[in-house]
């Protein structure tokens, strides 16, 4: 979330009593302390709403702007239609009267216990302004700032849609709304585009003018129902964003390249061995990209020489990322015979993927050549070391990804086998003389790979 000074300024003086006094707008407090007053009564019903509805999807927080949502004549059959048999499940947490101090004293005791919403739209502040024009524009923002982060500590994953407050007052030169447009400007500010979301969704309810539309205002405050129209208009293609179906990382999505004409005879070739040698035992299976191909090129004498007398498979295909390896494990290449080690190193290819995706996308095939060969030892590999400079963006992303796969290992069914440092030179440098190219290593990198590998195949 991006940081900024005014959450903490806020949250130092909401906790802070200074010698003059507190700061009303910021002081958490409810409109009346008798259980009997119906805002006492609707705070009650809310909380055993959450209840029933504590798997709502949107929580909206505000004032009667926002309670008027579930008014009839005003937001309802929208809001019935959309957010409660609708897709969006939604629940209301508007008071009509409240300023940023009574919904601050909600949000502390429990309107937000229970609920675990993916989105949050705020709408506050237009009382601050309306009921006690004596608040200065400066306490309204930072009491602003401060509810921000009270919804931002309780629901840390959700996306916040803050909305601006609305035009108060028929006229342009209204002084409740040349306050709120200082306030609006300034909290503006505070939406990131990441967790928190400007939405200004009542500036399209002026006339050209200035004025404001009282067919979308009925008393130049709360909309009508045409107004809660407009304002879900503008809402809904953020909620259907944020609410979508969260799509996997590519480098988790199994992929073919069966469009490929060398990678679609390549699958078949190895379908035809596999077919060839049903039931029987692979000594070794090795999984990967080109640089487990490459012990067809480069590499082919040093495994002739360490690996000749075993019987093995190369699943190692140029240009391949994880998603690839993934479908190829996923979709026949593991099926049909059984594999005493499978050797797998994969990931230098997703350049563009985050490592943390990378990784992912390495688990799951791990996972998937655990299902298919149970009994199986997986030797697991580091990415090799790539480009000559140990500082270099892609050998750090590498490494990274290395150090959270390294974990996937056990010590027993999963064994992590790294000899990276054996391919590189003390400073940590790649030397042509092992990486003609900086990527793929030559005959003396297969042989060191070789050493690595060759205690395991011959006491497994």
């Amino acid at each position: 979330m991006k940081k900024i000074s005014a959450f903490i300024f806020a949250a130092i003086l909401t906790s802070y009593t200074f010698g003059m006094g507190v700061i009303p707008a910021m002081t958490p407090a409810p409109q009346s302390t008798d259980s009997n007053y119906w805002w006492c009564a609707k705070h009650y019903g809310k909380l055993n709403e959450i209840k029933e509805r504590g798997d709502a999807l949107v929580a909206f927080y505000g004032d009667s702007i926002t309670e008027l949502w579930e008014w009839q004549d005003r937001g309802k059959a929208l809001w019935d239609e959309q957010f409660v048999n609708g897709p969006y499940k939604g629940i209301c947490f508007g008071y009509s009267g409240d300023c940023t101090q009574h919904l601050m004293w909600r949000l502390d005791n429990g309107e937000m216990d229970g609920l675990n919403p993916k989105v949050v739209v705020l709408q506050i502040g237009t009382n601050n302004s309306w009921l006690h024009p004596e608040y200065p524009a400066a306490d309204t923002i930072l009491a602003i700032s401060a509810i921000l982060q009270q919804i931002r500590n309780k629901f840390s994953d959700a996306k916040i849609i803050m909305c601006p407050i609305p035009p108060c007052g028929e006229l342009p030169d209204d002084p409740r709304r040349i306050k709120n447009a200082v306030v609006n400007k300034e909290i503006k500010k505070m939406a990131d585009g990441k967790d928190i979301f400007w939405l200004d969704w009542s500036h399209p309810l002026l006339k050209p003018d200035g004025k404001v539309d009282q067919t979308l205002f009925y008393d130049f405050v709360h909309p009508t129902k045409e107004g809660y129209e407009k304002w879900f208009q503008v809402l809904k293609p953020l909620l259907d964003e944020f609410l979508a179906p969260k799509k996997e990382p590519e480098a988790v999505t199994p992929e073919s390249k069966l469009d490929e004409e060398w990678w679609r005879k390549r699958l078949f070739e190895h379908r035809v061995s596999i077919c060839a040698n049903t039931n029987e035992y692979f000594d070794l299976v090795l999984c990967g990209d080109s640089i487990t191909h490459n012990w067809e090129g480069w590499g082919k004498p040093v495994f002739e020489e360490y690996f000749s007398n075993y019987k093995t498979l190369n699943l190692g295909y140029g240009g391949d990322k994880t998603q690839h390896l993934l479908w190829r494990v996923q979709n026949g290449e593991l099926d049909g015979y059984k594999a005493k080690l499978v050797a797998v190193m994969i990931g230098t290819n997703n350049v563009e993927d985050p490592a943390e995706d990378v990784a992912a996308g390495i688990k799951a095939s791990l996972d998937v050549i655990r299902e298919k060969q149970p009994e199986a030892k997986i030797l697991l590999m580091p990415i090799f070391p790539r480009d000559k400079q140990p500082t270099n963006e892609r050998r750090v992303k590498n490494e990274k990804v290395n150090e959270m796969i390294k974990n996937y290992a056990d010590g027993e069914k999963i064994v992590w086998l790294d000899f990276n440092k054996q391919l590189m030179q003390e400073d940590g440098t790649l030397s042509e003389e092992v990486f003609p190219d900086l990527l793929h290593p030559n005959e003396k990198g297969y042989r060191v790979w070789a050493e690595a590998v060759k205690p395991f195949i011959e006491n497994n």
